[in-house]
């Protein structure tokens, strides 16, 4: 995506980058975490119109999702101000641009397989949940109550709100 903006004459920056880890299993998060670092930044490096990054904070100490999501650690640094494989992955990506790196830092930038056709992730990328059978009914039930209510004001409950393009301020107020 990178690539396409900068086709258009845009530059790009990756703002208030961290990675969210809590949900993989423990042993894969610090893996998972610095392949992510490193391959965003990484590509993004490759790449003329990258004009810079910044991180969301650089400790786990003082982040910002705890406070909105769960515990997490998504940053560079631990909590004791340590530094954790992301770090090292984010070292490495930005090394691929010194004299003798090599650009993009070996990450294969042109498909998400590597050469012996693994999907890049593979070794930390968890499958979907499949739905359950209460999954199923909660939507339903959410759908029929979505049918109950008229969102298009033409005074029946037809369904037919769908695809409605006016702007806000045109939307008739229910008083």
């Amino acid at each position: 995506q990178i690539h396409r903006l900068g086709e258009l004459g845009l530059t790009v920056n990756i703002s208030e980058m961290d990675v969210r880890v809590s949900q993989l299993d423990p042993n894969l998060r610090q893996i998972a975490q610095r392949q992510i670092y490193r391959d965003i930044i990484a590509a993004a490096l490759s790449e003329a119109c990258f004009d810079g990054i910044w991180l969301w904070g650089f400790t786990d100490r003082h982040t910002w999702v705890t406070h909105f999501y769960h515990d997490d650690e998504p940053l560079i640094f631990d909590e004791d101000y340590g530094r954790k494989e992301a770090y090292y992955g984010l070292r490495e990506a930005l090394s691929s641009i010194t004299p003798n790196g090599i650009v993009g830092a070996n990450v294969p930038l042109d498909s998400d397989v590597d050469e012996e056709g693994n999907s890049w992730g593979h070794i930390w990328m968890q499958p979907e949940p499949e739905p359950s059978a209460q999954d199923y009914a909660e939507s339903a039930r959410s759908e029929q109550s979505d049918d109950d209510f008229d969102d298009d004001d033409d005074g029946d409950d037809d369904g037919d709100d769908a695809g409605n393009d006016k702007p806000d301020w045109e939307i008739p107020q229910i008083t």
